[in-house]
């Protein structure tokens, strides 16, 4: 009975305090529902529980449905308060580039559009990489989720869920920390890099070490920082360590040499810059793809590296992180490039409710909308739909830039040069067209060269403008007409036997001994069990190791081939002069590779076909000629020697 009575006594205390303790969480979640940005609704656990639209309608549900509605909307605002204090925590360990932006607007916009912060975003990348999962039994898992989002890896992420509900450090890709949290020389590791935790008062490392730094930590009160945690102010790193490792091409082969498990040699291009002239000179990759220009060596801008309570620093050697590349955005505007006015106006889900193709926010569709025509909750503001239009006009505008210098970096890198007619009489016509590698850093296409398209388009047509002849022309899904089309597949259409493409393509080997093209570097069509492992088959079946490999097309630095194509004189109608128009085209990928990962599915909501199109719109012509024949008279026949024949052969 003492016990018992005693026990009570002494533990009131602590039941009080308690409950005190629920009130009070219970008066912090009303108090940020308040205050909740747009920003904060993007959580998984928010949308799992109440559903996006009801998320957003919340308030006008409890009005509707009094006490029973009130109680849920307690729930969600409690489930989203600690979602966002476990993302606090998550964001005091990874820091979002849109933290570092503060300082470094510059950095900040050039990465924003970079093909480094779109690394996680794009949707073709996720269903590759989960449909190689799929067809491997999981054995691949993260492999690719790794070097896409080192943040990601590095926080335990599942790979394979919705961008949508990633914390926002993690979709960032390969974001500011990924590379200046890093204080470790991993060389070819394919990913799986350790990342320093810390918020934005931890150490930072880069080429140059902190000796400018040091200097405005001396002067603080003209800088307007702190460096101390809880402390009111503009937060600053407390240290910049030297890593001269961020500044050598070794670096960069961390991610961009890539070998799957079963020793399929997927990526290539740092294997490549370690034995081509530029590295035998002692060009680094950051010196062609971080200068000035885009994709040559044209030295470094100088200028402030930060900006600091607006305040520059000591002009220094800049380094741009544009990092341009053969890869464009096909998602929404409102999602890529990254912008931190648009994260803050809308979430990813609402923003894919905009309607921008519809000119929503735009004078022409505002002034002629109907009454009654109804929006999604988030854009039933015709404010709101304007502040979004404004956002997507700077959006566009950004992108615009980085096409720019994703041409850039491709005509630094192809050329397209001679043309030279080798016959031109009632027979048929003969030319050929030299295409060049312009760097000496690497092969070119380079990377995963068996999804990069690089073809020639060729149509010759008589005076009547007639085609007679047609090469790297489209299928109706809008692949070229090779091995891969499934037109030519299924003999709808003839294959192209005269087609110029650089594209890599991926060979596997069937029973037979012999090979035959596929999309996805997996071989599934002649494996039980189709792990990612070295085989356990017997040679002699197939009087060869039953194995994968990538063919190379590719152009090795400063080579070059010719491009060579015959009419025959029967395709000709009499009707000259004809003349041949020739562009020289890359893109993205090839629409097999859509086609074959579908079943997966898209993030985003996209559908297959939508994909597809954004894929082929961005197509690019680099360079064009136009060949004029003259039949009749004859002069533009070149007679070509025997020798010459011989070394075309091996051109």
């Amino acid at each position: 009975m003492g016990l018992g009575s005693g026990s009570n006594r002494s533990g009131f205390l602590p039941f009080f305090v308690f409950i005190l303790s629920i009130l009070f969480l219970f008066s912090c979640n009303k108090n940020i529902s308040g205050t909740m940005s747009k920003k904060d609704s993007d959580k998984p656990e928010m949308m799992a529980k109440s559903g996006e639209d009801k998320a957003m309608d919340s308030k006008a549900s409890s009005e509707m449905k009094g006490d029973a509605a009130e109680t849920k909307e307690d729930r969600d605002v409690a489930a989203m308060a600690a979602t966002e204090h476990a993302n606090l925590f998550i964001e005091n360990d990874y820091p979002s580039a849109t933290t570092c932006a503060t300082c470094h607007p510059k950095h900040y916009k050039e990465w924003s559009v970079s093909q480094h912060s779109y690394a996680q975003l794009s949707p073709v990348y996720l269903s590759f990489s989960s449909f190689t999962n799929e067809i491997t039994s999981g054995t691949n898992g993260d492999f690719c989720f790794r070097c896409h989002t080192p943040i990601g890896a590095n926080m335990n992420e599942d790979p394979f869920m919705s961008n949508l509900d990633r914390h926002p450090s993690s979709r960032e890709g390969i974001t500011c920390i990924a590379c200046h949290r890093m204080n470790k020389t991993y060389n070819k590791r394919s990913g799986r890099l350790a990342i320093q935790k810390g918020d934005l008062l931890a150490p930072v490392y880069g080429p140059k070490g902190g000796e400018e730094l040091a200097r405005v930590l001396d002067n603080t009160d003209e800088y307007r920082v702190v460096t101390e945690k809880g402390k009111p102010g503009r937060k600053i790193h407390t240290k910049a360590v030297k890593f001269e490792s961020l500044s050598s091409s070794t670096f960069c082969g961390q991610c961009h040499d890539v070998t799957l498990l079963n020793g399929f040699r997927l990526e290539e291009a740092f294997s490549e810059y370690r034995m081509s002239p530029a590295a035998a000179k002692g060009t680094t990759c950051q010196d062609c793809h971080m200068g000035k220009e885009q994709g040559v060596p044209s030295g470094y801008e100088e200028g402030p590296a930060a900006v600091v309570g607006g305040k520059e620093t000591k002009p220094r050697k800049l380094t741009s992180h544009i990092f341009a590349g053969p890869d464009y955005s096909v998602i929404h505007p409102g999602l890529f490039p990254h912008n931190v006015e648009a994260q803050e106006l809308a979430t990813m889900r609402e923003w894919l409710k905009f309607d921008h193709e519809a000119g929503w926010g735009t004078d022409k569709f505002e002034d002629t909308v109907p009454e009654d025509m109804k929006f999604p909750s988030r854009w039933e503001s015709v404010d709101d739909r304007y502040d979004a239009r404004e956002i997507l006009n700077v959006q566009f505008e950004r992108l615009e830039w980085v096409r720019q210098k994703r041409l850039e970096v491709l005509n630094n890198g192809y050329s397209l040069g001679e043309a030279v007619i080798t016959r031109s009489d009632k027979g048929g016509l003969a030319f050929k067209v030299k295409v060049e590698n312009l760097t000496d850093g690497h092969n070119v296409p380079t990377g995963f060269a068996a999804e990069r398209l690089i073809f020639m388009q060729v149509t010759v047509t008589d005076s009547t403008g007639k085609a007679i002849f047609k090469s790297g022309d489209y299928d109706p899904n809008g692949d070229v007409r090779d091995h891969e089309s499934a037109y030519v597949i299924n003999g709808d259409l003839p294959l192209d036997d005269q087609l110029f493409d650089l594209r890599g393509r991926i060979l596997v080997t069937n029973s037979r001994g012999g090979e035959r093209e596929r999309v996805i570097p997996v071989p599934y069509p002649i494996t039980t069990i189709p792990f990612l492992r070295p085989t356990t088959r017997s040679f002699i079946l197939t009087g060869e190791s039953p194995v994968e490999r990538i063919h190379r097309r590719s152009l090795a630095p400063l080579d070059y081939k010719w491009a060579k194509y015959k009419v025959d004189g029967d395709l000709l109608t009499g009707k000259g002069p004809y003349k041949a128009k020739v562009d020289f085209i890359a893109g993205m990928a090839p629409a097999n590779l859509i086609g074959a990962i579908k079943n997966r599915g898209f993030d985003y909501a996209m559908s297959a076909r939508e994909v597809a199109e954004n894929v082929a719109a961005g197509y690019e012509v680099l360079a064009s000629k136009e060949i004029v024949f003259d039949v009749e008279g004859g002069k533009n026949v070149m007679e070509t020697s025997f020798l010459d024949s011989i070394f075309d052969v091996f051109k």
